[in-house]
C-alpha cells in the first residue's frame, strides 16, 4: 500500500473505532493492528500525518485525535449555504439528463426557487429563481414536507386549506398520504400540477450542521399516459442525492428506500 492508502486506512480507523468528538482517540497498538505493518513504518506514518495537521497527538495520554487541519476543512465545508453546496451537482445532472433542474427551500407554506438550470431538453414554460409556489401543490414541496412530522404539517396547514390543480392532493388528508409516500420512496412525483405538461420528481436534503433543508427537482415533459419516466432521471436524482446526503451525514438517507 502506498503512503496515501495507508494515511487514508487509519483515518478510516476513526469511523471504524466509534472515535468521536470527546472519544479518547486512537493508540498507536490500535493503528499497528489494524493495519499490519511494522511499528517502525506506523511510526514514520504517524509522525508525518501529525506533521502535516492531518492527526493530534495528546501529550498525556499519547492517543491519536483528528487533527486541526482535517477540522477546519469540513468544519468550512459543512457550513457552506446547503444551496450552493448543491448546485454543482444539479447543473451536471441537468446537463445530463436533459432536464430543467431546481433547488428550492421552505418559506412558510411556499416554496422559493433559489436556483433554476435549464437542461437540453426545451420547456415552454420555466419557473425562475424566486418564485413562490405552493408546497403541497409541487413536487418539491412535498419532498421538503415529508421530512416533518403529521402533526407539524397539519399544524402548518391548520387554517384554510385548497389546491388550485385537480391533480394536487385535494385534502389534507390526502397530503398527509401523499408524504407517507414519500417518505417510503424518498422521491417525490407531480404531473401537470403547477404546471399543464410539465411533471417533475423531487428528493430533498438536511445539512444537520446548519440546520437547512433543501429540495432538489427535475423537470421534463409528462409522459404520454401508460408511458414511463423516461429512463435515467429517477435513478441520477436519487443517485447525487446519495451523494450530497453522504457527504452529510443525511441519516434519512441512510435508511433504505423502496423504489417507486
Amino acid at each position: 500500500m502506498t503512503t496515501l492508502e495507508n494515511a487514508a486506512a487509519v483515518l478510516k480507523l476513526f469511523s471504524k473505532q466509534g472515535v468521536r468528538q470527546g472519544h479518547p482517540g486512537l493508540s498507536f497498538s490500535d493503528v499497528v493492528e489494524d493495519l499490519k505493518l511494522p511499528k517502525s513504518t506506523v511510526s514514520r506514518l504517524l509522525m508525518t500525518m501529525e506533521t502535516e495537521g492531518l492527526l493530534e497527538r495528546d501529550p498525556d495520554s499519547r492517543l491519536y485525535r483528528i487533527g486541526r487541519l482535517l477540522l477546519a476543512v469540513s468544519s468550512h465545508y459543512l457550513s457552506a449555504p446547503l444551496v450552493d453546496l448543491a448546485s454543482p451537482y444539479m447543473a451536471q445532472l441537468s446537463q445530463l439528463t436533459q432536464c430543467t433542474g431546481y433547488i428550492s427551500m421552505l418559506e412558510g407554506r411556499d416554496i422559493m426557487v433559489m436556483r433554476m438550470f435549464p437542461g437540453r431538453t426545451y420547456l415552454q414554460v420555466v419557473t425562475p429563481a424566486g418564485s413562490l409556489l405552493p408546497a403541497h401543490e409541487t413536487a418539491i414541496g412535498r419532498a421538503i414536507l415529508a421530512r416533518y412530522t403529521d402533526d407539524e404539517v397539519l399544524a402548518r396547514y391548520s387554517d384554510k386549506y385548497q389546491v388550485n390543480s385537480a391533480n394536487s392532493p385535494a385534502s389534507r388528508e390526502i397530503l398527509l398520504s401523499r408524504l407517507a409516500e414519500v417518505r417510503q420512496h424518498g422521491v417525490s412525483f407531480a404531473s401537470n400540477e403547477t404546471l399543464l405538461g410539465i411533471s417533475t420528481l423531487a428528493t430533498s436534503i438536511f445539512n444537520k450542521h446548519r440546520n437547512e433543508t433543501v429540495g432538489l427537482c427535475l423537470s421534463f415533459p409528462s409522459p404520454a399516459p401508460g408511458k414511463e419516466i423516461p429512463q435515467g432521471i429517477k435513478e441520477g436524482l436519487i443517485a447525487v442525492t446519495r451523494q450530497i446526503a453522504e457527504k452529510l451525514g443525511d441519516e434519512y438517507w441512510h435508511l433504505s428506500k423502496t423504489a417507486m
